[in-house]
């Protein structure tokens, strides 16, 4: 128990103490997600207490700057791994082709995931309540050197990038990037119910985000043509019924409660003008969802839940097309722009029907038990062996640090 007391403020302590992170401030995060995993579905694990508790502003401080450096460090790796693999000709005949599918797994881009600073983020977020306010604070210290810097950065910097809109931008870039052979469908889920629950805190809150939401639309539409343009490939391995649901309700949420956590009138008019203009995916989506779910199969009652969802997003299309088509044949004009369709839709919101569809801010909270507890068990085995595998033991190092910190109790 001493033992226990003693390595977990020295874990701290090296974590709160500038030059001491500087040496060991990485060993001591990843030692301490493996710890805090250790045999946590079988009895009590004393250093998830102890991280759950923690409320020392300089030890969360640290613990943050470590995880920051270390993603900075992956992050750069796989963009001069990118640049090197991608670069000339290459490059070039790849954005001729345009090929919504890329390589194979084995194909792509070959720089290990840093799974143990991951694991220890997700743990620090998961546990402790007042880790949140690190992810959205600016710190001067962004060099992880022994010796501290004083030079302050010149604007505030939000080291991993966790406001709502952050979070939106990478959801849409994990959406848009990720449109592969090998489609990762547990990821997509994930994504798209983070989207979800921001929404939700929105609408909840009525927290209006200035936000270019036409970039996630846009996204959002994408995906369901990828599901579409590969229904046969896809349907082998996963249930994309699922995720066009989940989808469809994206876009149901912004129908229904849009005027409440939308930024401004123009922004919904902007839905409907995006819903109208990709309206053909809806179409094929409708289509192939109905021919699905009225014929016997096991997918049948999937693609019956996502036949109802477009009840809503079927009536815009069908109400504001019709309008759209004789506006521009009253003025003769064979293609309306932008501003004339939005006209169009301003002027005809008064006539359009829509249903009410309950539940769509209903979301099912996050528990790591027991749907995650195998996930969690094959994480932290790989990351035990790999740490084994690379760790350089410098007992020296080793002994003096154990002096330094020798007084804790």
């Amino acid at each position: 128990t001493k033992n226990k007391i003693f390595l977990k403020g020295q874990l701290y302590t090296i974590l709160s103490d500038v030059s001491s992170r500087g040496q060991h401030g990485y060993d001591a995060v990843v030692l301490l997600a493996l710890l805090v995993n250790y045999r946590k579905y079988e009895s009590v694990n004393p250093y998830i207490v102890k991280l759950s508790i923690v409320d020392d502003e300089s030890t969360l401080d640290g613990m943050g700057m470590v995880v920051h450096q270390a993603l900075t460090e992956y992050n750069r790796q796989y963009k001069d791994k990118e640049e090197e693999d991608h670069g000339g000709f290459f490059s070039t005949l790849t954005n001729m082709v345009g090929s919504m599918f890329i390589a194979d797994a084995e194909e792509k881009l070959s720089v290990q995931t840093n799974e143990a600073i991951l694991l220890a983020l997700y743990e620090a977020v998961h546990l402790n309540r007042n880790f949140i306010t690190v992810l959205a604070q600016s710190h001067p210290e962004i060099d992880m050197a022994a010796t501290p810097v004083s030079t302050l950065p010149a604007t505030p910097t939000t080291p991993l990038g966790t406001t709502p809109p952050s979070l939106d931008n990478l959801m849409v870039e994990f959406i848009v990037t990720h449109m592969m052979k090998e489609f990762p469908m547990d990821l997509y889920m994930r994504c798209v119910q983070i989207i979800h629950k921001l929404i939700c805190y929105q609408k909840k809150c009525r927290v209006r985000l200035h936000y270019t939401w036409r970039e996630l639309w846009s996204a959002l539409i994408n995906l369901l043509k990828f599901l579409l343009s590969n229904e046969t490939t896809l349907l082998a391995k996963h249930n994309i019924f699922h995720l066009a649901l989940q989808v469809v309700n994206l876009f149901n949420m912004f129908i229904t409660y849009g005027d409440t956590f939308l930024p401004t009138p123009s922004s919904y008019d902007e839905l409907y003008y995006e819903i109208v203009r990709m309206h053909q995916v809806f179409d094929n989506l409708y289509c192939m969802v109905l021919r699905v779910s009225t014929n016997v199969g096991q997918w049948k009652e999937p693609a019956s839940k996502v036949t109802h969802a477009l009840v809503n997003v079927r009536a815009i299309i069908n109400h504001f097309n019709p309008k759209i088509e004789s506006y521009a044949a009253v003025n003769h004009i064979s293609q309306l722009s932008e501003d004339q369709v939005l006209e169009v839709v301003r002027s005809n919101y008064d006539t359009l029907t829509l249903k009410l569809q309950d539940g769509l801010d209903q979301f099912e909270r996050y528990s790591e038990q027991p749907k995650e507890t195998a996930f969690f068990k094959e994480l932290v085995r790989s990351i035990s062996l790999n740490v084994r595998k690379n760790v350089s033991l410098n007992t020296l190092s080793q002994d003096v640090l154990l002096k330094e910190f020798s007084s804790i109790s």
